[in-house]
């Protein structure tokens, strides 16, 4: 057996551990380079969830709940028998060419976006600031606004939005109902506030959607 030098050993010995640290850190290395868009999404995801996680902590009440027909005119129409899912159309193809809310986007709303809404009117309500979070997920043909720090319902308050078939006669309805954390208006002009906006959203919808399917607009 060949008798090796002590400085031959210790070269012999280097190249050992550091073929063992090339092994270990080039998975490493791999896994990193390919990992950009999975930590990306679970960046939005966790944002989601802290959103989600700080409403559910705000001690919440129903403000109003309210089932409103989408129908273009209220003399002709007691409803219009349409699909949920042509109103989502149409929001998408110009979200606030029907959502009656200022500073609302022409863009459909992606999920987790921050919206700096403004809502005015006239008397004592005024225009106050209303900046929301949208999500969809869990909705079907709707979704939810979660408001942020500054929103005149206080921050974690929610209103959810949602277009269905009513189940006897098959109208369209859309359905809108809200929750409040510390709101900094009193409840009765809140709710007259909101009922007006929402039934001028159903009734923008109703008229969107009736020149879709009528050649008279």
């Amino acid at each position: 057996m060949p008798h090796h030098s002590p400085l031959l050993r210790r070269l012999s010995n280097l190249a050992v551990a550091g073929a063992a640290m090339l092994a270990v850190l080039a998975p490493a290395g791999a896994a990193s380079a390919g990992s950009g868009a999975p930590v990306a999404k679970k960046a939005e995801t966790t944002a989601a969830q802290q959103d989600t996680t700080a409403a559910a902590a705000v001690k919440l009440r129903k403000l109003y709940d309210w089932r409103l027909h989408v129908k273009p005119n209220n003399a002709k129409y007691i409803g219009r028998p349409w699909k949920p899912s042509e109103a989502i159309q149409e929001l998408k193809k110009c979200f606030n060419c029907t959502f009656p809310v200022k500073n609302a986007p022409k863009a459909y709303p992606k999920e987790g976006q921050l919206i700096k809404l403004k809502a005015c009117a006239a008397g004592p309500f005024g225009c106050r600031n209303a900046p929301v979070k949208f999500y969809s997920k869990g909705v079907a043909n709707g979704w939810y606004f979660v408001a942020q720090k500054g929103h005149f319902d206080g921050a974690g308050s929610k209103v959810y939005f949602q277009f269905y078939n009513e189940k006897n006669t098959g109208y369209l309805m859309l359905h809108v109902w809200a929750y409040v954390a510390k709101p900094g208006v009193p409840d009765s002009v809140n709710k007259s506030f909101a009922r007006g906006k929402w039934q001028d959203f159903s009734h923008k919808m109703g008229v969107k959607l009736h020149c879709k399917h009528s050649s008279q607009c």
